[in-house]
């Protein structure tokens, strides 16, 4: 029969100091663990490493620890609800053995505190003595506490035990048909419940012995406490005469060494008053020979101020001269300017192809009308010895004008700044006084007014830096009447028209004296390379242009650049220029319509949306005209590779209908972009540079703005998703507008576009 209270002795047993002092004192360690066992586990063979057995010799063998291990797992479970069971003779025994502990370590604790006692009287040092003291105090209130505990388990077992016996009383008054062995153990836990009696009442004995024991321990210590604050206090008094000492010793130490520092201090000053005395003495020889120099030399310099102020009068009269001649230079400019517009109206009149000359050196005015004061260069300028300029610097375009500086040979070494082909202002070089040197450069406008130089400098650091000025200068003035500019010129995006000027400009500055095969063209082609270098060509000017071919520019570097440059002006098909339409196919209306970016150019419209154009290509007159097709910004073929216009227009048809939309820039499709795609698309346009490159030219602007911001979006996707504003700019572009055919980064950008683009359209992938 088995009890449901805790079992008697489960804490000392489990307990690993009592478990060891039941080693010391014989008695074979814990009970054995299989159930029901009150017998001693087994001893661990000798030689043979590890814990001890946790079993007896009996049931020290595989089959009896399985059963204990099921046993112990079917306690646990039942101990989560109710307490563990405990057989009553095992709590008899357990109790049985820790009386005998107990009384066999009792004398064992006396013997040690006498000990402990005789120890700390035979200590000679005030502050071992205390240490000791307080080691022993603390030693003896945890025995003093391990004695209560045991005492206070010991009640606590007789209580359990008192608590077992009724139990077990009611046990056997319900089970009669147990009733032998109901007695039996009701017998044994009374004789339990009197061995708990008799081990509290000796635990009780014990623990009254140790008191006494403590408070002779605390008097004693109490007399050590004494004598230990009477030395405290002696030691204390000597340490603050130790320090009275010191501080008048140091005091005595820092007096001697300032009285040591002072004398040198004065040895030293001495020995600087006799070596100021030296050198103000030397000085004063020194200040009669630099006034003696001083005084001759002012002789010199008077002399040489003199000649300042003759030089200075010079500049003066040389200043008034150039701006005498800047005026006279501006006035024959204006005179040449308006005959050349009188004779560029007389030649459009008569529908000739003669034009008028350049700016500067005009043809002659028309019949009847007298050339005015310094027109007489051009008056001269109808024949081929018209003067041409030397350079010219094309400065681009700023606030819808062109600017450009242009230098004459008549100049020397000054240049002009000319707003659409008027002079807006002039720099000139600044040299030494010697002229061995460059100071920098110097600007005037067109009233010749200086201009002042940025940070108080005195002149501009260089010859672009001078024109910059001139240009901000223009620019806050307002312009002249503009020259009339052909309307195919003004089509031309940035890049066109910059490759165009710098091409024309050999030519513009072609004369017969130096020679070469662009010279010997007539002098009406040259001015209007001349107006084109200005940027002021008329429509006369680019149709003389566009009617050189390569028999009469030469093989020269500079005319096949011309010849590059002029394709994008001139017509390839002279047929018809309006729009076309192309029929119904596949339920939607096509039609073309004339490209105003391309001359002879059309754009393919699909019920009035443009998907894509076409135009023709000639590289020269005497080529067959081939066409190029672009479907949504991606080129159909290599090159020209279409024979006519309408092949090239069913090209873009076909591509067309192959072609599948992007969802809609709003659709929240393109926010659930699978990650892996993503990164690979944040890798990739990551490495793209647009400052350089065709995606820094690429056009129209508006389109170029839009694809930088894509690219950048999509360099930021590491930190969040791009959005679909974004996302279906980059799907729909082309690979060519991403970067060069060799470019690796473009590459890597369009196949990871793709992906997606494949991905977005198919539905598959995770897009969550």
């Amino acid at each position: 029969m088995t009890t449901t209270t805790t079992r008697p002795g489960l804490a000392a047993a489990d307990d690993p100091w009592m478990a060891r002092k039941m080693m010391e004192a014989g008695f074979g360690g814990a009970d054995c663990d299989f159930p029901d066992c009150t017998n001693g586990r087994a001893p661990r063979p000798k030689g043979k490493p590890g814990p001890p057995p946790k079993f007896c010799v009996q049931h020290n063998n595989p089959r009896d620890r399985q059963l204990a291990y099921r046993a112990r797992k079917a306690l646990e479970k039942e101990r989560a609800a109710a307490p563990e069971p405990v057989p009553v003779q095992q709590a008899v025994a357990q109790g049985a053995r820790e009386q005998q502990v107990l009384t066999t370590l009792l004398p064992r604790v006396l013997t040690a505190l006498e000990a402990v006692h005789q120890g700390q009287q035979a200590g000679a040092d005030t502050a071992a003595v205390a240490a000791h003291i307080a080691e022993v105090n603390s030693a003896a209130d945890e025995r003093v506490r391990q004695a209560e505990e045991q005492r206070e388990e010991a009640a606590r077992d007789a209580g359990q035990a008192r608590e077992e016996a009724a139990r077990s009383k009611q046990a056997a008054a319900d089970a009669h048909a147990e009733q032998q062995a109901a007695q039996m153990e009701a017998a044994t836990a009374l004789r339990e419940a009197a061995a708990a009696d008799a081990r509290a009442t000796a635990a009780g004995v014990a623990l009254d012995t140790l008191s006494d024991t403590h408070r002779q321990l605390r008097d004693s210590h109490h007399e050590l406490i004494g004598k230990h604050e009477e030395l405290s206090k002696r030691h204390q008094e000597l340490e603050r005469t130790l320090a009275a000492l010191a501080s008048e010793h140091g005091t005595l130490r820092t007096e001697h060494g300032r009285l040591q520092g002072e004398a040198q201090t004065l040895h030293v000053r001495v020995k600087e008053l006799s070596g100021e005395k030296a050198r103000i003495e030397e000085s004063q020889r020194s200040t009669a020979a630099d006034l003696a120099r001083a005084q001759s030399e002012n002789t010199g310099l008077a002399a040489r101020l003199d000649e300042l102020e003759a030089h200075r009068e010079e500049l003066r009269e040389t200043i008034g001269r150039q701006n005498t001649r800047l005026d006279d230079e501006r006035a024959q400019h204006r005179d040449g300017l308006a005959a050349l517009r009188a004779q560029l109206e007389a030649a459009r009149a008569k529908a000739e192809p003669n034009s008028a000359a350049g700016h500067g050196a005009g043809p002659a005015p028309a019949a009847g009308t007298e050339p005015a004061d310094g027109d007489d260069q051009d008056a001269e300028s109808a024949g081929d010895g018209r003067e041409a300029p030397v350079a010219i610097v094309d400065l681009g375009v700023h606030g819808g004008a062109a600017w450009t500086l242009v230098h004459y040979e008549d100049d020397h070494s000054g240049w002009r700044v000319l707003r659409d082909g008027e002079i807006a202002g002039g720099i000139q070089p600044e040299h030494s006084l010697h002229g061995t040197s460059l100071l920098g450069w110097s600007a005037r406008t067109s009233l010749a007014m200086p201009l002042r130089p940025p940070h108080g400098q005195r002149h501009f650091a260089n010859r672009e830096q001078a024109a910059g000025a001139v240009v901000r200068d223009g620019l806050r003035r307002p312009s002249g009447t503009a020259a009339a500019v052909a309307d195919v010129f003004t089509a031309l995006g940035e890049p066109e028209q910059n490759a165009l000027v710098a091409a024309v400009v050999p030519l513009a500055t072609a004369t017969p004296e130096r020679g070469g095969r662009l010279a010997r063209l007539p002098q009406a082609v040259r001015d209007a390379a001349l107006r084109t270098a200005l940027r002021v060509p008329g429509e006369q000017d680019i149709q003389q242009l566009t009617a050189l071919d390569a028999a009469e520019l030469g093989r020269s570097k500079e005319a096949r650049q011309l010849l590059r440059a002029l394709q994008d002006l001139a017509p390839a098909d002279p047929g018809e220029t309006g729009p076309v339409d192309l029929g119904t196919f596949s339920g939607r209306a096509w039609r073309l319509e004339p490209d105003p970016a391309y001359l002879g150019g059309y754009r393919v419209l699909a019920d009035g949306t443009e998907v894509g154009a076409v135009a023709p290509v000639r590289r020269s007159k005497s080529d067959i005209v081939r066409w190029t097709a672009e479907h949504r910004r991606r080129p159909l073929g290599r090159g020209p590779s279409h024979s006519g216009r309408d092949t090239a227009a069913h090209a873009v048809i076909a591509a067309e209908d192959v072609w599948v939309p992007l969802p809609a820039v709003d659709d929240e499709t393109y926010l659930r972009i699978p990650a892996a795609l993503r990164s690979n698309l944040y890798g990739a346009a990551s490495r793209i540079d647009l400052r350089r490159g065709r995606l820094a030219q690429i056009q129209p602007g508006a389109y170029r703005q839009q694809l930088h911001a894509a690219i950048g979006q999509a360099g930021r996707t590491d930190t969040g998703r791009i959005r679909g504003q974004h996302l279906a700019i980059l799907l729909d572009a082309a690979r060519e507008d991403l970067g060069a055919a060799g470019s690796a980064p473009a590459q890597r950008l369009y196949e990871a576009l793709q992906q997606i683009r494949v991905t977005l359209l198919s539905g598959e992938g995770s897009f969550t």
